[in-house]
């Protein structure tokens, strides 16, 4: 075990100049809080830093908008080891060239430049905020490392090959793209993820063609199950899920009937399209793409916290602390079709208590063992629905359906779903 972080995600601000409807900061249910993280108490980082070789200076603002964002870049590069690197994501409307050289003299390594934009212009004037964003710090002499991010959404995916050739045209370095956590019931009808397993698919797919070449079809199992004078035809239908729920346990692989019923086949082959197509014009441009997964793992044990496995803090804007970015903070979101109320799971304080304690604290190394053990359920491929643990509607998490005390069975960054700067 880590004596100290490898990876400091540190929130110098949740204040933003934007009010994104997509961001869980605007939404009804946030319980973040809005302010600047104090100097006195990022200097409280002086040790854990040392040892970090990721520093990440966002979370849920904007952290150009802190008047002591170059202070603190310094401060932290100042300590950091040989070959870290320290960067941020930002929106870059607050950038100009004296704050451009001012990050860059204090030794910024990584500029990630977010659009919420909707189609192959970016949308909303994102294209020239990008290239303006792209010049000034170029133009700094300084070696960055220069990037986009962007969420991806129905709206918008088909103009991604386009978006990867505004990246290269730009000589950007990277382009990381996120699937979109939904706020509400409006935002998930944009979501583009399908939470279920590809063996889970293709085990469905199986079934629901031998059931199709019989005259049945799957959909009407509900219907089925409940009846109990049953058709030839009903209990051909039943006899068939039995055999497929056999096979799905010999393999280990759980099903959610009724989810994978509503699949868009072609939707996903679709998607597979165009990412290919993105990654095609990426690699002819020399473009480090980084893609979000279209699908939770194939297997429950496939799954991996890259939180958990790259010995990450996250430190919000009053000093305290979890173990990952999805209970950052106490928020509301929509999770399998649900309202999700997330509660934070924090483990201390370093502005009372020196991080290396918390690090160290009995608490906090086994929420990180029991993580990274992955024995949790599959939510997304549950038959049962979100059940109140899930939801939250209870109360703050306490175990799941298995009695694990971590709750990562539905967390959206466990399978693929979301991504950031330095995850």
């Amino acid at each position: 075990m880590d004596r100290f972080p490898q990876s400091l995600f540190v929130e110098v601000t949740t204040r933003c100049n934007l009010s994104c409807p997509m961001c869980a900061r605007c939404a009804p249910g946030w319980r973040g809080g809005f302010g600047d993280m104090d100097m006195a108490v990022f200097r409280r980082l002086d040790e854990p830093l040392r040892h970090a070789r990721v520093v990440v200076l966002n979370g849920m603002g904007e952290p150009l908008l802190h008047p002591d964002l170059p202070d603190m870049v310094r401060y932290a590069k100042k300590r950091q080891p040989e070959g870290g690197w320290c960067g941020l994501q930002t929106n870059g409307l607050l950038l100009d060239a004296r704050l451009a050289g001012e990050l860059a003299s204090a030794g910024l390594n990584v500029v990630c430049v977010s659009h919420d934009g909707g189609g192959a212009d970016l949308g909303h004037g994102a294209q020239d905020v990008l290239a303006q964003a792209a010049g000034l710090l170029r133009a700094t002499g300084k070696p960055l490392r220069l990037g986009l991010e962007t969420v991806l959404m129905r709206g918008n995916v088909a103009a991604l090959p386009a978006l990867v050739d505004r990246a290269v045209a730009l000589g950007l370095d990277f382009l990381l793209a996120s699937h979109l956590l939904p706020v509400d019931a409006a935002g998930e009808a944009e979501g583009l993820f399908f939470p279920c397993s590809a063996s889970a698919l293709r085990l469905f797919a199986q079934y629901r063609d031998e059931a199709s070449a019989r005259g049945l079809n799957l959909a009407d199992v509900p219907r089925a199950a409940v009846m109990y004078h049953r058709s030839p035809a009903e209990r051909e239908l039943m006899d068939l899920l039995s055999r497929m729920r056999a096979q799905a346990q010999a393999e280990g692989v759980w099903l959610n009937l009724a989810r994978l019923a509503r699949a868009d086949a072609a939707g996903l082959d679709e998607l597979d399209r165009i990412f290919g197509e993105a990654r095609r014009r990426a690699a002819a441009g020399g473009l480090e793409l980084r893609l979000p997964a279209l699908t939770a793992p194939d297997l429950p044990q496939d799954r991996r916290c890259g939180f958990v496995d790259q010995a990450a803090a996250f430190i919000d804007w009053r000093g305290k602390v979890s173990p990952c970015h999805f209970l950052w903070h106490g928020h509301a979101c929509r999770v399998l079709g649900d309202e999700k109320r997330v509660d934070p799971r924090q483990f201390g304080d370093i502005s009372k208590t020196p991080l290396a304690e918390v690090w160290k604290s009995p608490e906090l190394a086994k929420f990180r063992e029991t993580v990274a053990r992955a024995e949790y359920p599959a939510c997304g491929d549950c038959g049962s629905g979100l059940c109140s643990d899930a939801s939250g509607v209870s109360g703050p998490f306490e175990q799941d359906c298995l009695g694990i005390d971590v709750p990562c069975g539905h967390c959206p960054w466990a399978v693929g779903q979301l991504a950031c700067l330095g995850s």
